[in-house]
């Protein structure tokens, strides 16, 4: 399993500098083990794989380097099945998974995909086309042997462009506005995003946004794309911060109607004021007279709806006390049935 972003299993960026750079295990098939390379592998944080590689690497997968079956392997013959299609680290790759970054989703951070871009894929694209350059000013010298080996290595540069060029436009496009769609008929997102992972949505939601990135090593993030955007019946997914985030009117129309959805949204007060004030009576009898249902502006809202809607608040209060009454009366009679 790829190391932790710290390096030493807890996750965090050690004050000893060896944590892997922004929780980013980065494995280039182009640089490799070069002194230029942003390749992860050669770092410190890296060194218990690559022990535990030279021990057990012969068994695991003869004949392969640690950064070929890392790149290659790993992700579907290890991890995407010992977490039953809900792995905790994303592995983002380019379409033939020459360029792949295992991230881990507790060390997700805001700026992770531009961090990405920045520290390791832009670099790795200007390399490209600095070699590239030196092989077009190159190629066309020397003898018949030495012009057929440059003229081959130029062929593969330009496919490994290629497919950098195209992986960093998908990073650059899941970064800013989102995904583009996972089927033709499926319905473009309301607005454009910028991709940001929230863990109470788990998992597949938040895979969902980044599939362009994660199909060539795994495809169900494709589907569930397919379905938060179509949102038809048991594949409804509205009730994600993701999903409201790109279809924010779809979801805030649902919001006016759902009372649950509403809460899961935070505008509970805002659309549902009388059943906000109903359970916030019946959870202060059952977590603390104090409690509250805290939203944005839901101190404002509770005033206004006592304000305006006394009438309610008054047959609410009465409705509450009767609740609880028979609630009380009937522990009361438990207890007395156990006692004789």
């Amino acid at each position: 399993m790829p190391p932790s972003p710290s390096g030493r299993g807890d996750g965090g960026e050690g004050s000893r500098g060896e944590g892997l750079p922004h929780g980013i295990l980065y494995l280039s098939a182009y640089s490799g083990d070069r002194p230029d390379s942003k390749d992860s592998l050669p770092h410190p944080a890296c060194q218990p794989l690559q022990t535990a590689w030279a021990e057990h690497g012969s068994a695991i997968a003869p004949g392969k380097t640690l950064r070929d079956w890392l790149r290659l392997n790993f992700f579907k013959d290890v991890h995407v099945g010992m977490y039953e299609q809900r792995p905790i680290y994303f592995p983002l790759s380019s379409e033939k998974k020459h360029f792949v970054a295992f991230i881990a989703i507790h060390r997700w951070q805001d700026s992770t995909l531009t961090d990405l871009l920045a520290e390791y894929l832009v670099p790795e694209q200007a390399q490209l086309d600095g070699e590239i350059a030196d092989l077009l000013g190159t190629k066309g010298q020397g003898d018949a042997k030495a012009q057929a080996s440059a003229e081959k290595r130029y062929t593969e540069l330009m496919q490994l462009k290629t497919e950098l060029d195209n992986f960093i436009q998908l990073v650059r496009q899941c970064a800013e506005v989102g995904p583009p769609p996972a089927k033709a008929s499926d319905p473009q997102p309301e607005v454009a995003a910028k991709y940001r992972m929230d863990l109470d949505d788990g998992v597949m939601i938040n895979s969902a946004a980044l599939w362009p990135l994660l199909d060539p090593q795994w495809n169900k993030p494709k589907t569930w794309w397919s379905e938060l955007c179509t949102a038809k019946g048991r594949k409804d997914y509205d009730w994600a911060h993701l999903a409201a985030r790109y279809f924010p009117q779809r979801v805030d129309a649902k919001c006016q109607s759902d009372p649950s959805l509403a809460v899961a949204h935070g505008c509970f007060w805002q659309y549902h004021p009388a059943k906000a004030y109903e359970w916030e009576l019946r959870l202060q009898d059952e977590i603390g007279p104090d409690f509250t249902i805290d939203e944005a502006n839901s101190d404002t809202l509770r005033h206004q709806f006592e304000t305006i809607h006394s009438q309610t608040v008054a047959e609410l209060r009465e409705k509450e006390e009767k609740r609880r009454e028979r609630k009380y009366k009937k522990q009361a009679e438990d207890q007395l049935s156990l006692e004789v």
